[in-house]
């Protein structure tokens, strides 16, 4: 029975794309030292901030999709997919269209054209429960950048950066060909009412703020060293966290089909399990780093970070039933209620001289805001709200014509 559980369908696949992330983060990072060595750090600068308005643009508008992609019907998810491959091919026109006038631009609008367009391409996937194909994809299609901008790099003797981007943009236009080709007889339908497409808006813009903000902060009241220091363990606690929310992506098309029940999704015991695994294994990281001896306490802020991965994890498998059983009022606004105990303890922690300390401390004191809350929502789900939900009587209300007239579905 034991090894049953612990070689479940459902593990396994979460385990699988666990190590798909873990190599697109592997890539990530000799991608940035090859930038970095080739190009130098002012123009990696560029590089990143080009990257930071692309994720600006582009999360805010696919969240909607990617949220109803989970619990829309077969014919309401076709047509919302359709209106999102619409989205992403004119972010990728307007893009390629400001290229020369300002690369930088043009290429953030590339990517968030070109990543929403990806992820139209691989919603289906995600949509049944198969997590584990969605990041070999995500892993693919960095491979293929990086090669491509790579080869450029290494073959010319002084290389600019403005025709490495264009490279490293090639692989989305083989994005945008499998997306018409996927989305083909679908006429695109507006995703939801204008109520649920801003909750959505402003839930992706929370997680922004709850995710991202902290970093910012601690830089502008501390000093660089100090955020870097943070920075680098926030990622690795993110990373940590990932195979949660890629073990609880196995259960979309079952708790779809129950309207949003908990008991049929991951059960309490196996998420806190997996949660404090997961924790205990960033608390060795730590505890190692500590032991070793570290710059800027590296290794006593892994240590402490370990008790938010165990948190975090929890609240990503709560946040993805949350979405399914469509509670996005509460996730909105624990979001942005966490975000500002976040921010203000965090503010608070600087001023007394914690640093990234401080910084982890106040990560942990909002994840467990977002758990509590999350916790009680999940589990108050009732038969009755089931049957309310917007799934069972909406009908996509159509936009465009088909991608391609009369082209089979």
């Amino acid at each position: 029975m034991i090894l049953s559980r612990l070689f479940s369908p459902n593990l396994i696949k979460a385990g699988v794309a666990s190590g798909w992330v873990l190599g697109g983060r592997v890539m990530g990072l000799l991608w940035t030292a090859l930038l970095i060595f080739s190009l130098g750090l002012g123009d990696y600068g560029a590089y990143a901030i080009a990257y930071a308005i692309s994720a600006i643009i582009a999360a805010p508008l696919d969240n909607i999709f990617l949220v109803r992609s989970l619990r829309v019907s077969d014919e309401t998810f076709r047509s919302e997919r359709a209106t999102r491959v619409w989205v992403g091919a004119a972010l990728l026109i307007v893009g390629c269209a400001l290229f020369l006038p300002s690369f930088i631009v043009g290429f953030a609008f590339i990517v968030a054209g070109g990543e929403i367009l990806f992820n139209s391409v691989k919603s289906s996937f995600l949509r049944d429960g198969h997590p584990n194909v969605v990041m070999r994809y995500d892993a693919i299609r960095q491979a293929a950048s990086v090669a491509i901008a790579a080869a450029y790099l290494f073959t010319v003797p002084d290389p600019r950066l403005e025709m490495t981007v264009a490279l490293y943009s090639i692989p989305y236009v083989v994005v945008l060909v499998m997306a018409i080709l996927q989305g083909r007889g679908s006429r695109a339908a507006v995703p939801g009412s204008l109520r649920e497409m801003l909750l959505l808006w402003f839930d992706a813009m929370a997680l922004a703020l709850y995710l991202q903000g902290d970093v910012l902060l601690l830089g502008i009241l501390t000093n660089d060293e100090v955020a870097g220091a943070y920075s680098l363990v926030s990622v690795v606690a993110l990373a940590a966290s990932a195979f949660a929310q890629m073990f609880v992506h196995t259960y979309h098309e079952r708790l779809r089909s129950a309207g949003g029940n908990p008991g049929v999704g991951p059960k309490p015991a196996v998420t806190v399990v997996i949660s404090v695994l997961l924790g205990g294994a960033v608390l060795v990281v730590g505890l190692v780093a500590m032991a070793l001896g570290n710059e800027e306490n590296v290794g006593a802020v892994l240590v402490a970070m370990s008790f938010f991965v165990v948190l975090r994890s929890t609240s990503l498998v709560l946040t993805t039933i949350l979405y399914v059983q469509h509670r996005d009022g509460h996730r909105v606004a624990a979001g942005w209620i966490a975000g500002a105990v976040k921010l203000g303890l965090l503010t608070l922690l600087a001023f007394a001289g914690l640093g990234a300390l401080g910084a982890a401390f106040a990560s942990i004191v909002a994840e467990l805001v977002l758990v509590i809350w999350y916790s009680r929502v999940v589990y108050s789900w009732s038969p009755e709200l089931s049957l309310t939900s917007p799934e069972k009587t909406e009908q996509p209300v159509r936009l465009l014509p088909p991608i391609v007239e009369g082209w089979p579905r």
